[in-house]
């Protein structure tokens, strides 16, 4: 291990500095020992928000010019976008209403929303911005843009559907009233009619997209889903350079045991993605259909059991990772573990769960709204026994993957990096077991004063931000600009994040 350690070259050396290492994958680790990569548990809090006026209903008889008979919206609050407007200190949503419409809806503490009346008539709380294709703004997501000052006409923006299957954009001052770039046309082919969406790249610099693209048929069960991802190729310029998009790549689920449908194309599917930067890593919220009689049949499929938990026609919420927005980690996809599971047999979200377009961070939590279908996808309306709903999980700050030993000693030692704090701050759990860190030399020497038996004690121990002292030094500050590894161990222990602070 010291050999390996040794090796490195100073022009490799990992750029740490100040920036929080979430060890979802071995970006900055060297060597581990009796360790594995394990996926964090979301916890999930149940309902937060569900169909209450009369426009989150499908209309099913007019009854006169402004009242209609209301029908369940199997599909309600699809196409979810949550974002967290810190001017004015609140959650603002929008989600899929009745037929082509977005509703929009706010809250004070994320869980109870109120629907305030935004349209132009003022009669409810759908957006009325519409584009010049067909007239909709449907299957959006929106973002705040964080190169802008508030109150800025662009400070958000969003990707659309306007009703022709080619995605549109739009911007706005507030989240509820848009205009549309490329004078409200669409801005690319197809297709739109999943979840779109349009991001702040903090780490590149640049504004992406990521929309549906078709592999093969358009329709039907010989249908292939992917997503592709797009950056802006003139200089950040939406308003006047609206259509400049270049595809970075398209996404597959692409996975190894190439299970295929009867109609020949993949049983696992790229239904949408979406992107969420968080401390320089890239988090693809990857949408997965698992394709089976019912989609592409338009319904025509009778379902024998619908209060069952299903296991096909259905989309689970999967995490991936990337450090340069293109290439993502699908291995969970392949060791068929959801990061917020389905739910069982008569739940809300037991057949299909999807995110919101962001996760929101608050505090030491990370917010993670999703939508809840109880109906199959493609499933016949005599299964479909009520609306969709949102729900919330929960997670603990960084907890996203850890790198876990159990009940045999394991190790992880980071590759070489120079040292620019003074301070070792860990997110550990060993609340049934222990942890130690010890730190090394370039070579792979430990280093008296900080070794393993010089390290205070640290056993059932369940800490965000742990700041492991030595009996004969509280702190690396007189390490500061050495180049150095940190060894940690690991007993019945998960270690997800490590930072040096100044």
């Amino acid at each position: 291990m010291i050999v390996c350690i040794s090796m490195a070259k100073a022009g490799e050396l990992p750029q740490v500095g100040l920036q929080k290492q979430l060890l979802v994958d071995d970006y900055v680790i060297a060597e581990k020992q009796n360790i594995t990569r394990e996926l964090g548990k979301p916890k999930k809090m149940g309902v937060v928000m569900k169909p209450s006026v009369p426009t989150d209903f499908n209309p099913t008889k007019q009854l006169s010019d402004d009242i209609s008979q209301t029908g369940e919206n199997s599909e309600f609050a699809r196409r979810l976008s949550v974002v967290f407007n810190d001017n004015r200190q609140c959650f603002q949503m929008l989600y899929r209403a009745c037929r082509g419409s977005t509703g929009y809806a706010e809250s004070k503490d994320g869980i109870s929303w109120t629907k305030p009346l935004v349209s132009q008539d003022g009669k409810s709380n759908l957006i009325s911005y519409r584009g010049k294709d067909s007239g909709t703004f449907y299957e959006s997501s929106f973002m705040i843009d964080p190169t802008v000052p508030w109150r800025h006409p662009e400070k958000y923006k969003a990707a659309h559907n306007p009703g022709n299957t080619m995605c549109a954009l739009a911007y706005s001052a507030d989240g509820i009233h848009w205009t549309g770039y490329n004078d409200g046309k669409s801005v690319t082919g197809r297709a739109a009619d999943t979840h779109n969406q349009i991001l702040w790249d903090p780490i590149q610099s640049r504004y992406m997209f990521l929309t549906r693209t078709d592999q093969g048929p358009i329709y039907g069960q010989g249908e292939s889903r992917t997503s592709r991802i797009m950056v802006h190729e003139k200089e950040n310029n939406l308003l006047d350079y609206p259509t400049a998009w270049k595809m970075l790549i398209v996404i597959n689920v692409d996975d190894p045991s190439n299970k295929m449908t009867e109609a020949g194309v993949p049983a696992f599917q790229m239904e949408s993605m979406k992107i969420w930067v968080y401390e320089n890593i890239y988090f693809g919220l990857m949408h997965v259909l698992t394709m089976g009689e019912l989609t592409g049949s338009e319904g025509r499929v009778p379902v024998e059991y619908p209060d069952k938990r299903p296991e096909t026609d259905v989309i689970d919420f999967y995490i991936g990772t990337s450090r340069n927005g293109t290439d993502f980690d699908r291995s969970w996809i392949y060791a068929r573990k959801p990061f917020v599971s389905r739910g069982p047999d008569y739940s809300f979200d037991k057949a299909i769960l999807e995110p919101s377009s962001e996760i929101i961070t608050r505090g030491d939590e990370h917010l993670i709204y999703y939508t809840g279908l109880y109906s199959q996808h493609h499933s016949p309306d005599s299964a479909k026994k009520e609306s969709g709903k949102v729900g919330l999980a929960t997670l603990p700050l960084d907890r996203f993957i850890c790198q876990e030993a159990k009940n045999k000693l394991g190790t992880i030692t980071t590759k070489p990096f120079k040292l620019e704090g003074d301070t070792l701050q860990v997110n550990v759990d060993a609340q049934k077991g222990r942890f130690y860190v010890e730190v090394l030399d370039s070579d792979g020497k430990s280093i008296p004063g900080y070794t393993v038996n010089e390290l205070n004690y640290y056993g059932s121990v369940d800490a965000l931000r742990l700041k492991p002292q030595w009996k004969n030094n509280k702190d690396l500050s007189s390490l500061k600009g050495k180049t150095i590894h940190l060894k940690f161990y690991l007993y019945n222990a998960k270690l997800y994040a490590f930072q040096i602070k100044s």
